[in-house]
């Protein structure tokens, strides 16, 4: 007959080691699963403070444009604030032709802007050209035939469109197009830039520190700038200009609308309306993409601000 085995306390000292090595395995599983459920629940939370916080800066866009047709926002010079619970809606405003159009500026005044905002003179030259060219490609057609600026054809590969389309801008993003044309460049000169005021003048009054250093060139050069910003040349103060009335008929207006949630989410919307202002009518957007906080901006407080169902209250504009 087998003689039966008694376990050792070297066994039993293994089947205990065992048995907390289990329990340790379990709790690392168990607070993976809990950190992996509490990391989607912030996950989630945050994706609906961004979808709320878009939700406001939509509708600030039509708010903003609303109080400006009916008169209540009568300058462009403040930050329009308003309220909803907990959460903050700011509103910016101003005229499109504050803006230059690059489908119709000249080219020393394209040339001035980059170099402005960074770019060498002979780069900003060079891309100011280009952006002449590449505007104006296809201008003199004959019976659909593009034709270069200097008359001659296209090589047949400049003739894919879907490749690399050429003609009058349809937005500013196409700028990255240019040769020298670099992404930190198109940040310091896009809120500076439009495809939509169809004017070759700019309001000066309301232009970025930018648009005005390359207003100032263009007069200190010899360049001609027509209305408003031949008003304010070069040594001229700001406020020499009387600000237009709040609603014209057929104004374009650049609004930009900032939300802020009270858990700190933040979307903008940038937007450019079109009228007419008509108790009736409806404005068009031209323009209607996600914003973003620029560098080095300070947004002014709101904390004394209406309810957005109440209006809009001015508070400065930041910095």
């Amino acid at each position: 007959m087998a003689e039966a085995r008694c376990s050792t306390p070297k066994d039993r000292g293994a089947a205990l080691v065992m048995v907390l090595w289990g329990a340790v395995v379990m709790s690392i599983i168990a607070a993976a699963a809990a950190q992996q459920a509490s990391t989607s629940a912030v996950v989630v939370n945050a994706g609906a403070e961004l979808t709320r916080a878009r939700a406001l800066a939509d509708g600030g866009v039509r708010l903003g444009w609303g109080a400006f047709a009916d008169g209540r926002i009568g300058n462009f010079a403040d930050t329009w604030a308003c309220r909803d619970g907990e959460d903050t809606l700011l509103v910016q405003l101003r005229p499109e032709t504050a803006r230059i159009d690059i489908n119709v500026a000249s080219e020393e005044l394209l040339t001035a802007l980059f170099a402005a905002a960074g770019a060498s003179g002979e780069a900003a030259r060079e891309m100011a050209q280009a952006a002449i060219a590449y505007r104006s490609f296809g201008a003199d057609a004959d019976d659909g035939n593009a034709v270069e600026p200097d008359g001659s054809e296209p090589e047949p590969s400049q003739l894919k469109a879907d490749e690399f389309r050429r003609g009058p801008f349809q937005t500013i993003e196409e700028l990255g197009y240019l040769p020298g044309m670099d992404a930190s460049l198109f940040r310091a000169i896009a809120d500076d830039i439009s495809v939509h005021s169809r004017s070759a003048d700019v309001t000066r009054r309301f232009a970025s520190a930018n648009v005005r250093k390359a207003a100032d060139e263009m007069v200190r050069s010899g360049g001609l700038m027509s209305g408003s910003s031949s008003a304010t040349a070069a040594g001229q103060p700001d406020d020499a200009v009387t600000p237009p009335p709040p609603a014209f008929e057929g104004s374009t207006l650049n609004v930009r609308a900032i939300a802020l949630t009270g858990s700190g989410a933040v979307f903008v919307r940038d937007a450019v309306v079109e009228g007419p202002i008509e108790p009736d009518g409806r404005p068009v957007l031209l323009r209607f993409v996600q914003g973003r906080i620029r560098p080095g901006e300070v947004l002014p407080d709101a904390g004394n601000a209406l309810t957005c169902g109440q209006g809009f209250t001015a508070i400065g504009r930041g910095s």
